[in-house]
Parts: C-alpha cells; sequence; structure tokens
C-alpha cells in the first residue's frame, strides 16, 4: 500500500483509489473505502483541497491519480447484507466503471444507472417505480438476519484459494442441516459475548486466525462448538464422544478431527518470482503468481476461476496439515511463498517489488526474450510445466535483472538490496541464506496460515469414529501425513517431513502410540475375551475343577492379596477403558481415570505394607511389588507430565506393565485354585 505522504511518483505503488479498484468488491465499504487515513471523505476533501482528478495531487497515497471528486465513494453498502436478492454481479460491474457512489443503488435494484466515470461521463440514475410507495418511499424486503447467499457474495472467491472451503452441502454438516451463517456469527442483542453484545452493536462474531490481524481484539467472540453440541442449543446432538479420553478434548480443536479431509484445493504455495503462461489468467498481470496445490504441483487457479467460476470447484480430497495454535491441535493451510523482496537499509522487514514493476520486466521479456537476457537461465528444473528458480544461478538471474530494471526506473538506491525471499530465509546469490524469525505454526512470517473452521463433517466421519487408530497408528495421516518443510532444492525438489516432525512429536513416540493402539490393545481386548474362553473350556473338558476351599484362602495369604490388588486395580481403569471404553462417553472415561487414580496409589500404599508385613513370601510375591512400583513410576510421569514425546512412550511402557502385572495375577490365583479333577 502506497503511504500517505511520498516524496516522489516512484515511492508510489497501490494507492487508497486503486485499492478501492482492486478490492473494493469485496468489501462493504465505509472505512478505507470512504475516508482516508486522517479520516476525511475522499470526495469532499478533494473538492475542498483543490485536487485535480488524475493529478498528482501532493503525492498523497489517498488522492494520487484518484478521481474522487467524479467517482464518489463506496459508503457501508447495508444492504448488501441485509436485502436478500441484491445483485451482487451488478454492484462489481458499476465499481469498475468507476461508479462508486452509485454502486450500492444499482445492487439493490431499486434504480439502474446509465454511464460511466470511466468512460468520461455523469452516470444517471432511474430509478424504478415499483420499489416505492406514493409518498416517494423505498420498500425493500430488508431482513434482520444476514442470508447465507449474501455473505458468500464475497467470502466463496477468498476462502476456496485460501481454506479449500467449498460451502456446499456436499461438504458440510451445518450447511445440510439449514444453518446460516449468522447462527454461529452472532452480532448485537443476539450475541453473548459482551464484546459485540447489545442493541446498537454492529461488530460480528469472529473467529481468530493465525494469518489475520484484523479486530484482534474481538477473537473469538463467534460461537464456540459446544456452546450448542454441549447443550443441545437449536437442536443440535450432544457431542458424547464416547472411547475419546478427556486430554484429547483438551489438546485438540474440535476441527482436528472432524475436517479430516478436504473436498477441493487450498492454495499451498504462492510464487511470485516468474511469468505463469497457463491459460486464461486474467487481468494480465496476475500472471506473474503461480500457485500449487496441496499435492504440491502446479495449480491454475485463476485460469480455472475465470473459466468456470468460483461455483464450480473442481474435487480435489487431502488430509488438512495440524498445527499447534494457542495451546490446541488446530487443521490449517499453512501457505509457502517465493518471491523477490528488498532490504532497505535502517528499515525493518523486506519490502517487495511494486507488482506493476515486476509484472513490466517480465512482459517485455516474454515478448521479446533478448530483453532482460538472463532471465532466460530461468527453466523448469523438475519437469511440471512450469519454472522454479530454484538453482543458484537462476536465483542470480533473477536478482540481477530485477535490480538493473529497478535502478533504470530510478527505484533502487546504492544502499538497498534485491533478495529473493524463500519461506523463512532469504539470499542475495542463492548459495548463503539468512533466517528469518517466524512462529513455530508459519512456514514463513511473509504467508499466511489459514485455520479450517468450516465444511465439517459429521460425527460418524469424524477422526476416531473408528477407534483410536485412526489417529494412532503406523499408517495414520494424522500423524505420518507427508508436510512440506522446504521450497524446491537446486534439483527442484520439494522437500516434506511427517506430520509428527511439525508437531513436535519424535518417531520413537509416535511408534509408540501407535504400537499401543495397534497392537497392545487389541492384544489385551481380544486377549482377555480368549483367556477367559479357553480357561472355560479347559475346566469343562481337559480334567480340572474349580477348588473353591482354596480360593476362599486367597486374601488370607500375603501374595494372594497382593494379586487381588493387582486385579482391583487393574478393574478401575485399563480392564473397563479396553474392554467397554468405546462404548463409554468422555466424561465417564474422566471419572474413570481418576478413580484409576487413587486406585492406583491406594493399591501402592497397600502393597508397600504388605511388604513390610513379615509374612512368608515368594517369588511370586516379589515380581508384584516390583510391577505395583514399575506402574507407580510410570503413572506418576503419566500424571505430572504434559510433555507429548514422553507421555507416549511411558503410556506405552504403563500398559505394558498392566499386561505383566494382570497376567502374573492371573495365573498364580488360578494356579492356586484349579485342581486336577478325581476318579
Amino acid at each position: 500500500m502506497a503511504g500517505k505522504r511520498n516524496k516522489s511518483a516512484k515511492e508510489i505503488d497501490l494507492t487508497s483509489f486503486k485499492f478501492v479498484l482492486a478490492c473494493g468488491v469485496c468489501h462493504p465499504g465505509g472505512g478505507p473505502l470512504e475516508t482516508d487515513r486522517e479520516g476525511h471523505r475522499y470526495d469532499e476533501y478533494m473538492r475542498e483541497k483543490g485536487y485535480k482528478p488524475g493529478g498528482d495531487n501532493d503525492l498523497d497515497g489517498d488522492y494520487y491519480k484518484a478521481l474522487w471528486s467524479k467517482t464518489g465513494v463506496l459508503e457501508a453498502d447495508c444492504l448488501l447484507c441485509h436485502l436478500p436478492g441484491y445483485n451482487y454481479e451488478e454492484r462489481v460491474k458499476q465499481i469498475k466503471l468507476f461508479n462508486f457512489r452509485w454502486a450500492a443503488t444499482a445492487g439493490a435494484g431499486f434504480a439502474r444507472v446509465v454511464g460511466s466515470v470511466k468512460g468520461g461521463e455523469v452516470p444517471e440514475v432511474i430509478y424504478n417505480p415499483e420499489f416505492f410507495d406514493s409518498q416517494g418511499r423505498v420498500k425493500l424486503p430488508i431482513v434482520r438476519e444476514v442470508p447465507r447467499e449474501n455473505c458468500l457474495f464475497c467470502h466463496t472467491e477468498s476462502d476456496y484459494k485460501k481454506r479449500g472451503a467449498s460451502y456446499k452441502m456436499r461438504d458440510d454438516v451445518h450447511t445440510r442441516a439449514g444453518l446460516r451463517c449468522v447462527d454461529c456469527h452472532k452480532a448485537g442483542s443476539q450475541a453473548r459475548d459482551r464484546r459485540i453484545s447489545g442493541a446498537e452493536m454492529h461488530e460480528i462474531g469472529k473467529g481468530d486466525d493465525p494469518g489475520d490481524f484484523v479486530r484482534d481484539d474481538l477473537d473469538n467472540t463467534v460461537r464456540e462448538c459446544m456452546d450448542c453440541h454441549g447443550r443441545g442449543i437449536q437442536g443440535a446432538p450432544k457431542a458424547v464422544h464416547k472411547g475419546l479420553p478427556p486430554r484429547h478434548l483438551e489438546k485438540l480443536a474440535c476441527q482436528a478431527c472432524h475436517v479430516p479431509f478436504r473436498a477441493v484445493k487450498a492454495a499451498l504455495i504462492q510464487d511470485a518470482t516468474h511469468f505463469n503462461p497457463a491459460p486464461g489468467i486474467s487481468p494480465l498481470p496476475k500472471r506473474i503468481w503461480t500457485f500449487y496445490g496441496p499435492d504440491g504441483k502446479p495449480w491454475n487457479y485463476y485460469g480455472e476461476l475465470h473459466r468456470e467460476g468460483n461455483t464450480y470447484q473442481r474435487v480435489f480430497t487431502f488430509s488438512p496439515v495440524k498445527v499447534w495454535y494457542k495451546g490446541k491441535v488446530w487443521p490449517v493451510n499453512r501457505v509457502h511463498s517465493i518471491w523477490v523482496g528488498i532490504v532497505k537499509s535502517g528499515v525493518s522487514g523486506i519490502g517487495m517489488v511494486f507488482m506493476a514493476d515486476f509484472f513490466k520486466m517480465w512482459k517485455a521479456h516474454v515478448d521479446n526474450s533478448e530483453k532482460f537476457p538472463a532471465l532466460n537461465e530461468i527453466e523448469d528444473d523438475n519437469g511440471d510445466g512450469v519454472p522454479e528458480v530454484n538453482r543458484p544461478a537462476e536465483v542470480r538471474a533473477l536478482l540481477k535483472e530485477v535490480g538493473n530494471y529497478l535502478k533504470s526506473l530510478g527505484k533502487l538506491s546504492k544502499r538497498d538490496r534485491v533478495v529473493l525471499v524463500k519461506d523463512a530465509a532469504y539470499t542475495e546469490d542463492g548459495e548463503h541464506w539468512r533466517k528469518l524469525d517466524h512462529f513455530p505454526w508459519e512456514a514463513t512470517p511473509y504467508a499466511s496460515v489459514f485455520k479450517f473452521s468450516h465444511d465439517i463433517y459429521p460425527a460418524k466421519a469424524a477422526l476416531g469414529t473408528k477407534g483410536c487408530t485412526d489417529c494412532h497408528s503406523f499408517g495414520s495421516l494424522f500423524f505420518n501425513r507427508p508436510v512440506l518443510v522446504d521450497l524446491w532444492d537446486a534439483q527442484g525438489k520439494l522437500h516434506f517431513e511427517p506430520s509428527y516432525k511439525l508437531l513436535g512429536y519424535s518417531k520413537l513416540a509416535v511408534d509408540a502410540g501407535a504400537f499401543r493402539q495397534e497392537i497392545l490393545e487389541p492384544v489385551l481386548y481380544y486377549g482377555i475375551i480368549v483367556v477367559f474362553l479357553l480357561l472355560g473350556l479347559w475346566v469343562a473338558f481337559c480334567g480340572v475343577r474349580l477348588d473353591l476351599e482354596s480360593l476362599s484362602l486367597i486374601p488370607a495369604w500375603p501374595t494372594g492379596r497382593l494379586m487381588l490388588l493387582i486385579l482391583i486395580v487393574a478393574v478401575f481403569g485399563p480392564a473397563i477403558n479396553v474392554v467397554l471404553g468405546r462404548f463409554i462417553s468422555s466424561d465417564v472415561l474422566g471419572y474413570l481415570a481418576f478413580i484409576h487414580k487413587v486406585a492406583g496409589i491406594l493399591g501402592l500404599l497397600a502393597a508397600l505394607y504388605l511388604l513390610v508385613s513379615r509374612d512368608e513370601k515368594g517369588l511370586a510375591f516379589a515380581l508384584g511389588i516390583i510391577l505395583m512400583v514399575y506402574q507407580a513410576v510410570t503413572g506418576g510421569v503419566l500424571l505430572l507430565s504434559d510433555n507429548g514425546n514422553l507421555r507416549q512412550v511411558v503410556f506405552t511402557l504403563h500398559d505394558l506393565g498392566a499386561l505383566a502385572a494382570v497376567v502374573l495375577a492371573g495365573v498364580v490365583i488360578l494356579w492356586r485354585s484349579l485342581r486336577l479333577k478325581r476318579e
């Protein structure tokens, strides 16, 4: 965005006037589309200052080459949201014709606008009498709650590219249920959050996106999932989460499980280093951007958009990247970027080469390869059909020609350095790189991270529906999905790492969790059933009987008491969890976990009491004490530690210890209780 005050026209890029033309179609008006950075209304202040339409106008970034006094401004258009059937396309048309002042009237449909400022005319408004009563008052079906379709005027296209959001009934359980955007994004008197509630408040409930910094003071004023699914508001099914340990609800955002896949693409990479030759891209300056889909392959986003519109959206299924953000795991689109920047002495950050200048350089080269000849060095090194700036020679060639072109325009001082910015590092020669600070959930501080909060899958399709192995298995995408970590190397290869590394887990921890859920727990679950079945067959057919007298004497025997303690602790914990856990709600599992902890502590104290008693003890007793202490140590780690890597490994060791202890107790008790049948 051009600065407010400039010393030369060479410093000016995107002015406020051009911003309206570029972005006004997705803006309801008001704010920077109505007033300048000092609070003056553009058209009125332009006349007051005597600024000329299309003039330099003191090189003011709000008025340079602007036509405000002719076009008028885009005031806040209430009807854009609150009028069902609003003609959004007509509003877009009027903005492109420079008819800012008249765009809302045309969009509302109660008048036609003839003529255009762009064409050098003064627009004429021809009202439709059908929309007015006998006293000349307009009659429109204005509604309080914004129709979903009106929200999607602006959000469909941008959220398609950023988030892979389709907002279709096919992909979203809430859309299928008939919910509207405002059912979650409440405002005014309907909002519960005190920051936005009130009869005259007009702030709309919003979420918290890592890549956006608009009104961060209102983050998370949107309704949360459990506002409805915790209490059954509006007929929402109450979330029970059978078989899900409460810790998962503390560490996972709902969307981490309920957005297991996306059905349409989102742009994973934005490359702004070369001229995109793909067909259908319009307007031409957008050819300096090349997008890549979630698979890392070129995606002609603008070409598809202008041929097919933003409602077609080709189906492309992919599993989202998972990141930690503010204490929870979220599914996101973690955008990567590569672009040419300028490092200025004494100025923080890296500035971007003006889009118009970069486009003109590349367009001149594409039209005549003898212009800026070093750009011929840039080739498609990986055979994906699109060139990439990845080899040091290509980097040097690009930076050389950009530098020469900017110098010829007088836009590069001797102290300025042209650099290539690739994710969180930049270089002047393609060989020596300097790191850039960034948040752990970002790939770079110069690209966004977009959370996935829409297109929610129903409960029966969420992760965990088929059990813990949906995530904790050796082939699970949750922990093992390849995640892009570095853009093209010298051979043109993208570099990926398993998802668990981005989440901060080790391979040992992830494999330990997978072993526990995919191998150990099935052994426990089916093993218990098989053991009891075989025991029954043995008693029935193999000449053994249950000696009730010996069984009744087990509590009087120190080793027997210890074995019973082991079984009691096991019953109030892993036994119930393994056998019945998938049928028990998360809340009940939480209570059972508490009971298991209490039983474990009391069991350990009782075992130590037995240890110091003077009764006769044997090998089985010693093994039982060792296993109880082992379980106490591993259980204590789980109770006190919040380290994910440590917990995954120790949890598996704890379960192995539980299996060994239960087997020991079962063998000892059965050995004392079963006798051969007498003839």
